[in-house]
């Protein structure tokens, strides 16, 4: 049976680590690029971007205070959870995504997206979940750690036998909801992103998988 021994063992760990943190990478910035072009059709943001303005007009901070401040609660969860679910990917996670935003918002805020129509800036937002969906497929099918809800939404799928989608829906919701209720500002995008990231994921995650596990890497 192939398995992460068998990985290690044919193929010289650092070797096999560098390979894991491009891969991580490219999985970071499609995402993040995903990200950006979602936001620059201005029609409501992802799950944690709504949770997040929600906590920044409940208690007064910055939104980049509330998001770092939610993101750390979400780490220590995770460390009390499963310490193991923290690794490489969840450092890059740290440092990468910020980075791959602003990098996506410079590069996208060049095209007319806020003045397009709105079938147009519907078009970009579905684009934009795809490619969040597909970029955290790819960098979670490592398994070389996770970022905070990622790490979180396998950690339940362990201990519930749920499916990753349903898990990450579920996740999904629960941060609209309640971002929604401390007086965030949403929209149709943030509805279309609760239900469809998770299912985009797990299928990225079961096609990728088989192909970063072989014993023989190509």
């Amino acid at each position: 049976m192939r398995n992460k021994e068998n990985i290690v063992k044919n193929h010289p760990k650092p070797t096999r680590l560098l390979r894991d943190i491009i891969i991580i990478s490219i999985g970071l910035m499609i995402s993040s690029f995903g990200t950006a072009l979602f936001y620059q059709a201005g029609m409501g943001s992802g799950a944690m971007a709504t949770f997040s303005d929600g906590l920044h007009r409940l208690i007064h901070i910055s939104y980049g205070t509330a998001n770092m401040a939610a993101n750390a609660v979400f780490l220590i969860l995770l460390f009390v959870c499963d310490r193991r679910m923290i690794g490489v990917g969840t450092v890059l996670c740290v440092f990468l995504i910020g980075v791959f935003v602003d990098i996506g918002n410079a590069v996208f805020s060049c095209l007319p997206i806020e003045t397009a129509s709105i079938p147009i800036r519907f078009a970009c937002v579905l684009a934009g979940c795809a490619m969040m969906g597909v970029g955290l497929g790819l960098y979670v099918a490592v398994e070389q750690g996770y970022g905070a809800l990622e790490g979180l939404v396998k950690y339940l799928c362990a201990r519930t036998g749920l499916g990753f989608d349903k898990v990450k829906i579920g996740q999904d919701v629960l941060l609209t909801g309640l971002g929604i209720l401390l007086g965030a500002e949403w929209g149709v995008g943030t509805l279309v992103s609760a239900a469809t990231i998770g299912p985009i994921m797990r299928l990225g995650i079961s096609r990728f998988q088989p192909l970063l596990h072989k014993e023989i890497y190509p």
